[in-house]
């Protein structure tokens, strides 16, 4: 028997299944957060989010997928279509409320927690590195170099290869203060220490302004 067709975009069947997927992801960061990746059992993610597990795997094949999915969704609180209209203001004000949107993800409590779970789980479970590299960092790194690329000739920013610099760019922000949060050693970056960092990088990428 084939398939029913799916909700047209905007029918209430699709707003029901979006709501579940948003539920599901919520349910997992939450249970992720609690049990670390290895001890994550769908059952809990499915009671968690309120739906069954045959729903949970309806909308992620596997627990991988599922983690790919929160990952996935904590950034696009930054690569979102937001974004797009962020980056039509004028340079400086667009990379200082792009560096601050990622200060905010990258140094949020949950991501940090995210983080060392990978850190901690990566042995038994190599490809957990990658799901999360490629379905975060790698993320917003991309869309930061395509914005570079799209103003490499602009005299205002100062870019020999868009995809090193956007690197540079967010790793200018995270620096060792990254480290020293997710050791325990500081609990958050300061106010001040926030807006050094979001100096330096736009001073990295930027000409000054004549």
């Amino acid at each position: 028997m084939a398939d029913a067709p799916a909700a047209p975009a905007g029918r209430p069947g699709r707003v029901k299944s979006d709501a579940k997927r948003k539920a599901i992801l919520r349910g997992a960061k939450a249970v992720f957060l609690k049990a670390g990746f290895g001890d994550t059992s769908m059952d809990e993610v499915a009671a968690r989010a309120g739906v069954s597990k045959m729903t949970v795997y309806r909308h992620f094949g596997s627990k991988e997928d599922l983690f790919a999915g929160v990952i996935t969704d904590l950034c696009n609180m930054i690569v979102a279509e937001e974004l797009e209209r962020l980056f039509e203001q004028k340079p400086e004000e667009a990379l200082r409320r792009y560096a601050q949107k990622m200060i905010d993800i990258v140094f949020a409590p949950d991501t940090i927690e995210l983080h060392r779970i990978v850190i901690a789980e990566s042995r038994r479970f190599p490809q957990l590195g990658r799901l999360f590299y490629e379905s975060g960092p790698h993320v917003c790194i991309d869309v930061l170099a395509r914005y570079f690329e799209q103003n490499q000739r602009n005299p205002r920013f100062r870019i020999l290869d868009p995809l090193r610099t956007a690197e540079e760019f967010l790793e200018l922000l995270r620096g060792y203060g990254h480290l020293r949060v997710l050791l325990k050693i500081n609990k958050a970056l300061t106010s001040r220490e926030i807006e050094v960092r979001i100096q330096g990088a736009l001073r990295h990428v930027l000409a000054p302004a004549h």
